[in-house]
């Protein structure tokens, strides 16, 4: 049944609205990695007829979200270890880039907004709000990204940044988000010393510690299964 909101929209708004209401409930697993993903059920949940969701789920299929089988329909995806090396490949590769550029410019707005996320971070973890704090992690490469000012690079970095918070569920914990909230403090002090070198390499050491727990978990995950 259509709903309220979906009959003052135009077909071109209801696709649009549906994609990235699918989206944004495969983002924070709603849906779980390797759940179905059924047309008449979706068209259920969002009032509107398939045709939508059909296309919304093409979209979502491109940008590495959902899966689609032959005679099996779609799901969720769901990460395999290689997986994670490959998004994490390309997040470092990005993100190096953005901590170079950032410390060579020393700009103390950027500084700022840095030093602001962190303390930030830190007083969503001490209330033991661990979705504040995922939040909060989020936008301090929301922060690092918007000093590329690159309109191809923004796009390429809003694909990936979905799999990246999608794939944050997997071992997130307060000792984690302090781990990554120390490393994040000293990637911005090397950042405010004009130290790009430096920034370099304490955000590749984080990525690849924020990777290894992940696939620790996924492993763990796996084996349970």
């Amino acid at each position: 049944m259509p709903t309220p909101e979906s009959e003052q929209l135009s077909p071109l708004q209801i696709k649009d609205l549906v994609y990235e209401k699918l989206r944004t409930a495969i983002i924070d697993q709603t849906f779980a990695a390797g759940e179905p993903l059924r047309e008449a059920a979706l068209t259920e949940r969002f009032g509107v007829s398939k045709t939508p969701i059909r296309e919304a789920l093409v979209r979502l299929e491109q940008d590495g979200l959902v899966e689609i089988a032959p005679y099996r329909g779609a799901r969720a995806k769901k990460y395999s270890p290689s997986d994670l090396h490959e998004i994490y490949a390309a997040r470092e590769i990005l993100e190096a880039e953005c901590v170079r550029r950032a410390a060579r410019s020393k700009d103390p707005v950027v500084v700022g907004k840095l030093r602001e996320n962190i303390a930030a971070s830190r007083a969503a973890l001490v209330k033991d709000d661990l979705d504040g704090a995922a939040d909060a992690l989020d936008e301090f490469d929301e922060v690092l990204f918007a000093g590329l000012e690159n309109s191809l690079l923004e796009d390429i970095q809003r694909r990936l940044g979905a799999h990246l918070r999608r794939v944050g569920q997997v071992g997130r914990s307060a000792e984690r988000f302090s781990v990554s909230i120390d490393e994040h403090e000293r990637i911005v002090d090397a950042i405010a010393a004009g130290s790009a070198a430096k920034a370099d390499a304490l955000l590749r050491a984080h990525l690849r510690s924020v990777l290894e727990t992940q696939l620790a978990v996924l492993e763990e995950a796996d084996a349970a299964s």
